[in-house]
C-alpha cells in the first residue's frame, strides 16, 4: 500500500533508524495495524508511523500513556525518567516489577513498552535538556511540577510542537491539551438563509429533510488551523472580571478547586511529605480558589476530608481513564482528526465526573 507524502517527514533526534522513512507501508506493518487501519484509514495510519513523540514521566499515568501510544503505530517514542522506582510505582506502573524498586524509572519500563510493539524505536535519556523539542511531533508530560510543566510548553509553542500536559494525584487528575496553530477537520458553520416574510426580515436555518449520506457526512467537515492558549493563561483565568463572575460558578467542577490547589502548591513547593501538614496547607489554598470564584464549600463535592485521596498511590482506574483521553487526543493531533478538547480535562473518581472545560472561556 502506497501512500502520498506525510506532513511532518521525522529528521534525526538519536534515536537508531529513524532518520529515514518509507512511504510505502509494508505488510508486516498492515498486518499488525489493520484494525485501526479499518477505524481511521491508511492517510492516518501513514501520518502516525511518521510521528515522533517525547513522553516525560512514567508512573501509572505515564505507564497508560506510553501504552496507548506505542500500540497506536508511531514511528519513535522517547523516554525520560531518570527517578528511582519506589514501592507505590509497582502498584500503578504495570511495567514495572518489584525487582526494579531502586533502579531508574524510565529505563526499568523500557523493556515493557518495547515488548507492546517491536515497530515503534524506543530510547531513554535522563533529561529533558538532553533533546531537541523542535524535532518532536508532540511533547507529553506527565506528573511533572507546575513550573516544569509552563516552561516545555511555552517552548513547544515557540517550536510549533504539539503538547500534553497531565497529571494525577491519587484519585483525581486533569489533562490540558495545546495543539496551537495545528490543523483538525471542524464541523462547517451551519448554512443561513435570509426569508422574506410579512413582517420584518429574519434568518432561517436551512432544514434538509433528505437523509444524510456518508458524502453529506464528509461534506459537514473542513480543514482549519486552531488557537490555542498557553498552560499559563488557561490556568491563570482572573474570574473577578465581569465577564466571569458570574459564569464561574456553571463552568467549574467541584474537581477544578482541588486540582488547581495542587498545582499552586506545586508553584510554590509547599507540599513537604508530611500528609497531615500537606492536607492543611492544600485546604487553605483550596478556600483560597474558592474565594477566587466567589464560590463557598456548601454545595462542593470534593471537600476537604477527602483530601487524603489526592496522596499516596495513583489510582490506577484515574490513570487508564486519562491515558485512554489523552491517547484518543493525541492520535486527533498527529492525524488531524476530528474536532480536538478544548483545553483542559479534569477526571475525579472520588465524585465520578468528567469534565472538558474551554478556559480562558469564551
Amino acid at each position: 500500500l502506497t501512500m502520498a507524502r506525510a506532513d511532518d517527514i521525522a529528521v534525526d533526534n538519536g534515536i537508531s533508524g529513524a532518520d529515514t522513512i518509507s512511504d510505502t507501508i509494508t505488510s508486516n506493518e498492515a498486518a499488525v495495524y489493520d484494525r485501526q487501519i479499518r477505524l481511521w484509514g491508511i492517510e492516518a495510519q501513514n501520518k502516525l508511523r511518521h510521528s515522533r513523540v517525547l513522553l516525560v514521566g512514567l508512573r501509572g499515568l505515564g505507564a497508560e500513556i506510553a501504552k496507548n501510544l506505542v500500540l497506536c503505530g508511531l514511528n519513535a517514542m522517547q523516554i525520560i525518567d531518570p527517578e528511582l522506582v519506589t514501592e507505590d510505582d509497582t502498584f500503578s506502573n504495570f511495567f514495572l516489577t518489584k525487582d526494579a524498586v531502586g533502579k531508574e524509572r524510565g529505563a526499568s519500563s523500557l523493556a515493557g513498552v518495547q515488548a507492546l510493539n517491536p515497530l515503534v524505536k524506543l530510547s531513554c535519556v535522563n533529561n529533558i535538556d538532553e533533546v531537541d523539542l523542535s524535532s518532536f511531533s508532540l511533547v507529553v508530560l506527565a506528573d511533572q511540577p507546575y513550573n516544569v510543566v509552563k516552561s516545555v510548553n511555552e517552548k513547544c509553542r515557540a517550536a510549533g510542537v504539539r503538547f500534553i500536559g497531565s497529571s494525577v494525584y491519587g484519585w483525581v487528575g486533569y489533562s490540558f491539551f495545546d495543539f496551537n496553530g495545528h490543523q483538525f477537520l471542524m464541523k462547517k458553520d451551519k448554512p443561513v438563509e435570509t426569508t422574506i416574510l410579512d413582517g420584518p426580515q429574519v434568518d432561517a436555518v436551512k432544514v434538509d429533510e433528505k437523509m444524510t449520506t456518508v458524502e453529506d457526512e464528509e461534506d459537514l467537515w473542513e480543514t482549519r488551523t486552531l488557537s490555542f492558549p498557553s498552560y499559563e493563561q488557561a490556568l491563570n483565568v482572573d474570574w473577578q472580571t465581569k465577564k466571569l463572575i458570574r459564569k464561574a460558578r456553571g463552568l467549574l467542577p467541584s474537581s477544578y478547586f482541588p486540582v488547581r490547589a495542587l498545582l499552586r502548591a506545586e508553584e510554590h513547593s509547599e507540599l513537604k511529605g508530611d500528609e497531615d501538614q500537606d492536607i492543611n496547607r492544600l485546604t487553605e489554598l483550596w478556600v483560597g480558589e474558592l474565594e477566587k470564584t466567589n464560590q463557598k464549600d456548601e454545595g462542593q463535592t470534593i471537600l476537604p476530608e477527602q483530601f487524603d485521596y489526592l496522596f499516596g498511590p495513583q489510582l490506577s482506574a484515574t490513570c487508564a481513564v486519562l491515558g485512554g483521553f489523552i491517547g484518543q487526543e493525541s492520535i486527533k493531533s498527529l492525524t488531524g482528526g476530528k474536532q480536538p478538547f478544548r483545553n483542559l480535562m479534569i477526571y475525579s473518581a472520588l465524585d465520578s465526573t468528567t469534565r472538558v472545560c474551554n478556559f480562558p472561556p469564551q
